[in-house]
């Protein structure tokens, strides 16, 4: 017999979206080398893992430098923005996942509240950190400009 923690994990992993903005036709730059990171950490729920600013900036520092690419202090300096949404999902639901929103804006000032990502992800649940999969997403999207 299949536990109600396997079936939630699947159906939680097959929930993840990637977002990618037509309005503005804007694609990822072609090649990036510095990147300017933010990360927001939600509220943490009653869950077995809690969002955690040192973990995410853990996953995103190592995924960025394998991919050769530079974390620069500011907006200004750098090519592309990311701006990492940590946060506990499913409050509402029988079970509660952690979940990244990761969403990449064009570099050379902060992003806005007005402004749309040029591209986004989001990854909730899984067996795996969603943020280390949201980040090889970004990875993979960036390798193929």
């Amino acid at each position: 017999m299949i536990s109600a923690t396997a079936v939630t994990t699947v159906l939680c992993s097959l929930a993840n979206a990637q977002l990618q903005n037509i309005a503005t036709d804007e694609k990822l730059p072609k090649s990036v080398k510095k990147v300017a990171v933010f990360i927001e950490v939600g509220p943490g729920e009653a869950a077995a893992y809690i969002p955690d600013y040192a973990r995410a900036k853990k996953q995103v520092s190592e995924k960025l430098a394998k991919a050769n690419l530079q974390v620069v202090a500011g907006p200004a300096d750098a090519e592309i923005v990311l701006v990492v949404h940590e946060l506990n999902e499913g409050a509402t639901h029988a079970t509660i996942c952690l979940g990244d929103k990761l969403d990449v804006f064009k570099g050379g000032k902060p992003p806005s509240e007005s402004d749309t990502p040029i591209w986004s992800v989001n990854e909730y649940c899984g067996i795996s950190w969603p943020l280390n999969r949201a980040m090889d997403k970004l990875i993979k999207a960036l390798a193929q400009k």
